[in-house]
């Protein structure tokens, strides 16, 4: 954490007067948004009144002011992504601040929907995630336009999947439409998590043809799905479902979900039906680590965090020293920060320009080139198990994009590629008795799994094989 995150709560009042000013330049309302969004949980609630109050202000304006100095040529391309540059009205970084208080800012969604509606193409998509923090209604019918455009589909997705009960029955019909003819993996399972949010019955059906879907990671989501508070009344007929995958699915996060839905309706722990599920061991961290004993065995690591490149995109960074994530990318580079159980962000910086691609719900921990496609490896290891995912990270028509590609069955312990250059991850299995206590020689068991191109999780064998 840099020392101005760390001083965040103390500086407030300060920050805000740079928010305030209306001479404070592109560069410094860029990092003062930094700031107070990552560390909002911890300021006083006084300040959403003050921020809501500067919103109306910048709101009143007929023509919406930008920063000194900036210009804004051309009028930009329509996105989803919160970015900020010459073109972005200051009520944008405002906006943005508000929307890191979540459901304590929800007081301010008059003030933001106010923005949304000047249809301003930089303060939409940052007025529009804002409502969804807030879990707004006035939220739903925008969400809903946007998985109608490639670029905007990861994006909505995840809005539906934030907004929950209050997207049904309207999100419905169209997440079931994604879910049987989504042509990716990834689009499909995130319309099952998305459905499994929403609760609405009218997708249980698709939901349990879903678990025996070809692809593993709509496997997983489907079982989730199911699993999740909003279908417990349906308890009686899916429970022998959760019986099922448990015992005898091939995907081990099927499997790892299913346990937790049984155990969620019991009350009482579900073991493995064998003590030695799962089969693979990972010795305890060192600067590598073996998937098994043996010269077959593959080698998997885990990369130290890289010195900050001096030269290139990143050179030029702001907090560059605290970063999880900095990878090159052509003239771009990518900047991920990881602040644990606070969050995180994964950003895109550019010359004159900042898209914010993640924020406050991410944890990169590092980035791997994966047959030509930058992924970014998320995870936490917390008291509930872990959790972790890959991200791929491209550029579609100019504007950068964060597609949610692969859900792990836990937090990623290492990586490797193997010989086909496909990703290798071995995860915590979410058994904490084991996880945290492990066994004798220091080992505790992982999920090892290699990654297909098309984002296919298969268990690795102790020779390597898949």
């Amino acid at each position: 954490m840099s020392t101005l995150e760390h001083l965040g709560p103390t500086l407030a009042p300060v920050l805000l007067d740079v928010l305030e000013n209306p001479e404070s330049s592109w560069e410094a309302l860029v990092r003062v948004r930094y700031v107070l969004a990552r560390r909002a949980s911890t300021l006083t609630e006084n300040f959403v009144p003050r921020l809501r109050t500067l919103l109306a202000r910048e709101l009143e304006e007929p023509t919406l002011r930008r920063p000194p100095g900036t210009s804004c040529p051309a009028a930009p391309a329509p996105g989803c992504e919160a970015i900020f540059d010459g073109c972005t009205p200051r009520a944008a970084y405002v906006a943005s601040v508000l929307g890191a208080y979540e459901r304590q800012g929800a007081k301010a969604a008059p003030e933001v929907l106010q923005g949304l509606q000047r249809a301003d193409v930089r303060l939409t998509p940052v007025a529009l995630q804002a409502l969804v923090a807030f879990n707004s209604p006035a939220a739903v019918p925008e969400v809903l336009q946007q998985p109608a455009v490639p670029e905007c589909r990861a994006r909505a997705l995840t809005s539906l999947a934030s907004l929950g009960p209050l997207a049904r029955p309207v999100s419905t019909g169209p997440l079931l439409r994604l879910l049987a003819t989504g042509e990716e993996g990834w689009e499909r399972a995130r319309a099952a998590k998305a459905l499994g949010r929403v609760g609405d019955p009218a997708a249980l059906q698709a939901l349990r043809q879903a678990v025996y879907e070809p692809h593993s990671e709509v496997q997983a989501a489907a079982v989730r799905a199911l699993g999740s508070s909003t279908f417990r009344t349906h308890r009686e007929e899916l429970e022998p479902l959760f019986h099922q995958v448990f015992t005898t699915h091939p995907s081990p996060v099927a499997r790892s979900h299913a346990r937790w839905a049984l155990q969620a309706l019991s009350g009482d722990e579900v073991q493995p039906a064998s003590p030695s599920e799962p089969p693979s061991v990972l010795p305890g961290r060192g600067p590598d680590w073996q998937m098994c004993q043996g010269p077959t065995s593959i080698q998997l690591h885990w990369d130290k965090p890289k010195a900050p490149s001096r030269e290139g995109p990143c050179a030029n960074v702001t907090g560059a020293d605290f970063a999880s994530v900095l990878e090159a990318m052509g003239a771009a580079c990518l900047v991920g920060r990881d602040s644990g159980e606070f969050g995180g962000t994964l950003e895109v910086h550019e010359a004159g320009r900042v898209t914010v691609l993640e924020e406050p719900h991410a944890n990169p921990l590092l980035a791997v080139r994966v047959h030509g496609t930058l992924v970014v490896v998320e995870g936490l290891a917390h008291l509930f198990g872990g959790d972790g995912r890959l991200v791929r990270v491209d550029a579609s028509e100019g504007r950068w994009r964060a597609t949610p590609w692969v859900e792990l069955p836990g937090a990623p312990l290492a990586h490797a590629l193997d010989e086909a250059r496909n990703l290798v991850v071995g995860t915590t299995n979410q058994r904490l008795d084991e996880v945290f206590c492990g066994r004798a020689g220091a080992s505790a068991p992982a999920h090892v799994l290699r990654v297909t191109m098309d984002g296919r999780l298969a268990p690795v064998e102790p020779d390597g094989r898949p």
